[in-house]
């Protein structure tokens, strides 16, 4: 790990802190990305992999009545990820109904791009508060900047006004266990000879995973092997019966390549306690839709020794009302 300090007037190394444990460190070569950027501006990664958007005159005041749009271009394969590390725009008046606030003051609105051009809403963000990062569903993604003509309350210095945020292309869809055999493809295998246990999250972990994704987490045992999953957390937009037909993302389970009828898919906020294979195969899938998403799930799992010890296998079966969006 790298040693970070902080000099008088040098900054050779930035920490930055993400939830669910995750750590970006910035060195001084990626301070050259920080210069500010001009109003609409594409970012390619051909050029450039990582780096930082923020409002014009960060960390002072921004103009007034100003639109900026940062368009991101990523390669085939790649998505966009976005860190929000400091939000501090006007508070919306509270008389405006919630899903309205953000377009009656400054916001910042972030599109997925499709070839460029097809622009889809992922969300827009006003206010004080820190936006959780957010991905692609492919390789683009539009970053919107729009303040009114009349500021209604400034803050006066030293307070920063305005907004940064980090962006980065990835391949790894922000997961860092198991192994990927095909970079930009959402699927990853855990193998008891190389991993006993570990953890499985949602792509882009500590946000909101992306739109119109489906991702595999395929678990392949010893012979003699079991594999469990025990979920820590779980936060997946759907109702029942979350698949399809309930315009659900969800998470489905199978002990075969192909589907498991006897096991039902989950969405909403109740996740199964614990779920494990029959034998040495066990697949799980995301898969979310274009409509709206959620913060993920996060689950530890691990592989067990059956011939040695009589655990006791227990199909997992969702009892009436599970599913059901919290």
């Amino acid at each position: 790990m790298s040693t970070c300090r902080l000099a008088l007037h040098v900054t050779s190394c930035i920490m930055v802190i993400l939830s669910r444990g995750q750590v970006w460190s910035l060195t001084s070569s990626d301070i050259s990305h920080m210069s500010p950027r001009k109003c609409n501006t594409t970012i390619s990664s051909h050029f450039e992999k990582e780096g930082e958007i923020t409002s014009l005159g960060y960390p002072n005041y921004y103009e007034e009545g100003i639109t900026c749009a940062y368009t991101l271009t990523g390669k085939p394969g790649e998505r966009v990820q976005l860190i929000f590390t400091h939000f501090n725009l006007p508070d919306p008046s509270k008389d405006i109904p919630v899903h309205q606030r953000c377009l009656h003051t400054d916001f910042v609105a972030v599109y997925n791009m499709n070839n460029n051009t097809i622009r889809r809403e992922i969300d827009h963000y006003c206010g004080s508060s820190v936006p959780l990062p957010v991905m692609s569903s492919k390789s683009g993604m539009q970053v919107v900047f729009k303040s009114g003509a009349n500021p209604s309350t400034r803050l006066p210095h030293p307070f920063v006004y305005g907004f940064s945020v980090r962006f980065r292309f990835v391949k790894d869809f922000g997961i860092t266990s198991g192994h990927q055999p095909t970079p930009g493809t959402c699927e990853f295998i855990y193998n008891s000879t190389v991993v006993t246990n570990g953890t499985i999250n949602s792509p882009n972990p500590g946000g909101f995973y992306p739109q119109d994704t489906t991702c595999h987490y395929i678990f392949r045992a010893r012979s003699g092997e079991i594999v469990r999953l025990i979920f820590k957390y779980f936060d997946v937009e759907g109702i029942l019966p979350c698949d399809r037909t309930s315009d659900s993302d969800y998470l489905e389970f199978s002990n075969f390549p192909s589907a498991d009828r006897k096991i039902p898919p989950y969405c909403g906020s109740v996740a199964p306690t614990v779920m494990q294979s029959d034998a040495s195969y066990f697949r799980v899938t995301f898969k979310s839709n274009d409509k709206f998403d959620g913060t993920g799930f996060t689950a530890d799992f691990q592989f067990m020794d059956i011939s040695r010890q009589p655990y006791v296998i227990r199909r997992v079966v969702a009892p009436i009302g599970t599913g059901s969006a919290g």
